[in-house]
């Protein structure tokens, strides 16, 4: 989940300033067989927040700013790649994995207030170069969105431009040739929403949680994930049929809270031995969660900013015999 400055400043002014509420974490009956556990202290990216990890081919991928790293033992040691970084601005475009490729959806060089967009299109197989497969494509010129794949095409949702935000759902066969398949979509104009599919349902999540059977079709879940406060900031993952929300912040203040659901509709709290923080890399490999990096503070209570590169994994622990 991509974490925003902009967007967490609206917030933060005008949500850190009220009394807390009543912490409303109710303690999951999954923290009872599932636990956390820190791999590494330092991994070997610099700390930073709002880049991604994927899993490939039994290798483990950290796309980070700076360069991109992997891993064929499932976190303990990391090799630097000699694959460049083809989107460049990680906080405003997103790479997808898609039918054994990754792809680079556009290339982003700039801020909100200046910046340039190509709508390039570049792929790899091998991890070690990419392919340009356009260098001109119908993309939409616009960021904050989070492509997903979906009954094998590629989507986008929403996101936004300098003028506006939007309310419409693209998708793609080849991610050069895009078709709009709709607009004015129920859940109205929205950026940075995160996207996930459960049992062959899209849900799409923000404060508020829609799902969809087609991407064209969308039915409210809920109005808030957590009762009475405004939840943004975190990174989305299936994991053991449920949906899982890491590294929420609430109300203008950063957790080390995950949110867990099973229908997208009710949702239960977990802590987490973590830090607090937004903007995190995860993704599940070999049946575990991973999650690395992310940023706490901004806030009256802790002005600067704190950056992480610690390697946390998340799984069931296996009963022991008597």
């Amino acid at each position: 989940m991509k974490f925003y400055l902009i967007g967490w400043l609206i917030l933060s002014i005008s949500c850190s300033s009220s009394t807390p509420k009543k912490d409303q974490t109710k303690h999951h009956s999954l923290q009872e067989n599932h636990a956390w556990h820190k791999l590494l202290d330092s991994a070997a990216w610099r700390k930073n927040y709002n880049f991604q990890m994927f899993s490939l081919r039994d290798t483990l991928w950290t796309f980070h700013p700076d360069a991109n790293w992997y891993s064929v033992d499932d976190g303990q040691q990391w090799t630097k790649s000699s694959l460049p970084n083809v989107i460049n601005n990680h906080a405003f475009l997103d790479y997808v994995l898609f039918n054994g490729y990754i792809y680079g959806l556009g290339y982003f060089k700039g801020n909100i207030e200046r910046y340039s967009f190509k709508p390039m299109i570049s792929r790899t197989s091998d991890m070690r170069t990419w392919e340009t497969l356009a260098e001109q494509s119908n993309l939409p010129k616009r960021f904050f969105y989070h492509p997903f794949v979906f009954q094998d095409k590629l989507w986008i949702i929403g996101g936004e431009d300098q003028q506006q935000q939007y309310a419409d759902i693209w998708n793609s066969e080849d991610g050069i040739h895009w078709i709009k398949q709709k607009d004015q979509l129920d859940f109205g104009k929205r950026s940075n929403s995160l996207i996930v599919q459960l049992h062959n349902k899209l849900f799409l999540l923000n404060n508020d949680v829609w799902s969809s059977v087609d991407g064209i079709h969308w039915t409210k879940e809920t109005d808030e994930i957590v009762k009475g406060e405004q939840i943004f900031g975190y990174a989305a993952v299936v994991y053991d049929d449920k949906i899982w929300l890491l590294g929420c912040n609430r109300n203008g203040q950063f957790s080390s809270q995950v949110w867990v659901s099973s229908d997208g509709k009710d949702w239960q709290g977990m802590n987490a031995p973590w830090s607090p923080r937004g903007g995190i890399a995860a993704t599940v490999h070999h049946n575990r969660i991973f999650m690395t990096g992310g940023k706490y503070g901004g806030t009256p209570d802790h002005t600067e900013f704190v950056y992480s590169n610690d390697l946390w994994t998340f799984s069931k622990e296996l009963k022991k015999d008597n």
